[in-house]
């Protein structure tokens, strides 16, 4: 399979029809599916650190820093808890494939929740840039 073929990665087809073949068809998209919420992430990073610092008076913090350091932790970790949820949800409604709407919708759902905190940073910085006041 493709590093990020979205139709492989997507609608992969599973290689047997029992419990275990559809939990085998989730666990190969882990890598994939860490890089990719890992990636929105570092972005995010990167525009709470630049965008967020711009939109806030000097001396104010936009996010705090133990957030800033340990929070992209956490957010992995939990993140992996969660995509664990998929196949274990998958296996007990099992129905001979794997759930391939259930892995895209729960990708999709991780990278937009990754991204809103990026969002808001640049949010909150074209706000200060359209009225000329910064945030407290």
């Amino acid at each position: 399979m493709a590093w990020l073929d979205w139709d492989l990665l997507l609608h992969g087809d599973a290689t047997g029809p029992t419990r275990a073949d559809v939990w085998r068809w989730w666990s190969a998209r882990r890598i994939r599916f860490n890089f990719l919420v890992g990636l929105v992430g570092f972005v995010t990073w990167w525009l709470v650190l630049i965008a967020g610092s711009a939109a806030v008076k000097p001396g104010i913090d936009f996010e705090e820093l133990l957030a800033m350091i340990f929070g992209p932790f956490v957010f992995a970790l939990m993140a992996n808890i969660c995509y664990t949820a998929g196949p274990a949800i998958d296996c007990i409604l099992f129905e001979g494939k794997p759930k391939k709407k259930l892995f895209a919708i729960g990708l999709y759902f991780s990278m937009g929740l990754t991204a809103l905190p990026g969002l808001w940073a640049v949010v909150a910085w074209l706000t200060t840039l359209a009225t000329g006041r910064k945030l407290d």
